[in-house]
């Protein structure tokens, strides 16, 4: 009971997280940069936690190069992902979200040399089916793939290369907090970079003058992303891995969920479509996404 828990607690925080980055991008800071740049510094102190904890031995320049390019491409994908925000429900962008285990596959196919099964096949076929389904939209009475499927697919890719480059160069490094310090090193350096940039200067800017209310969707957003990873890492640590990260598929209805919840209590957090058509749209998708992960994981 103690893992089922655990193993829904993830995706439901990261569910919250979906619905409160969307309000933060539509109405609070509407700039996929600064947003991108709030992720990768708030990183920072996770670093420097994780260097007390595990005094950071370094293992060779190339390992940890390898390392620090891989924080900072998990950075980069949230321009796409905020971009993405702006044109579609949370719930869809959750839904696109589940595809990012297929170019997982695809690139440690390629990096590492592991296999794809049969059943791995047919998941990836599931799973872009889901994510074909959850970005259909009927634009004047004609059926179109939205926008936001070609940028979350790009955003999905870049995350899947960084998490096959961590898989890679983690054995290289004295501890796992060793190496997820230096990955995290990665990412606040692209922090740092973009305010060095020509137009780096104007990123603080969309932040000087935000509400309470707009903070506290920034400390909801992060605070739903760190507790999401902390219960799923957990509940890895009680049951079997398989099962757990077959929960993730239940991202997109916690996304659903929450935002059908809040929309009343929060105008900046938009109404989700619930038309007849979106409901069997978003259905179809969900259901295919669990099954898909659940063949994934055989």
């Amino acid at each position: 009971m103690t893992w089922l828990i655990f193993a829904l607690l993830g995706p439901i925080f990261w569910g919250l997280a979906n619905v409160m980055d969307s309000a933060l991008r539509r109405k609070f800071v509407q700039n996929d940069a600064a947003l991108t740049w709030m992720v990768a510094i708030s990183r920072l102190p996770f670093f420097i936690l994780f260097f007390a904890l595990s005094g950071f031995k370094a293992p060779g320049l190339a390992d940890l190069g390898w390392m620090i390019l891989g924080g900072a491409l998990w950075t980069l994908p949230f321009f796409f992902y905020y971009r993405a925000l702006k044109l579609e429900d949370p719930s869809r962008i959750a839904l696109l979200e589940q595809t990012i285990p297929l170019f997982t596959l695809l690139i440690a196919f390629f990096a590492l040399g592991e296999r794809l099964t049969a059943n791995q096949g047919i998941a990836f076929g599931l799973l872009i089916l889901a994510g074909i389904l959850a970005s259909l939209k009927q634009t004047l009475g004609r059926w179109r793939l939205s926008p936001a499927f070609a940028l979350i697919l790009l955003a999905t890719l870049l995350w899947a290369a960084s998490d096959v480059i961590f898989k890679k160069f983690e054995p290289s490094f004295a501890g796992f907090l060793g190496a997820f310090g230096f990955y995290f090193l990665g990412s606040s350096l692209t922090a740092l970079a973009m305010l060095a940039m020509p137009r780096g200067k104007h990123i603080l800017d969309h932040f000087k003058a935000l509400s309470g209310k707009a903070w506290a969707s920034v400390a909801a957003t992060e605070i739903g992303g760190i507790l999401g990873s902390l219960s799923f890492a957990y509940a890895l640590t009680l049951g079997k891995a398989s099962l757990t990260s077959v929960m993730i598929g239940i991202q997109p209805l916690a996304a659903f969920l929450i935002g059908l919840g809040l929309a009343p209590l929060m105008k900046e957090i938009s109404h989700e479509d619930i038309g007849k058509k979106a409901l069997l749209l978003k259905g179809t998708s969900f259901a295919l996404v669990v099954v898909g992960l659940a063949i994934l994981e055989k």
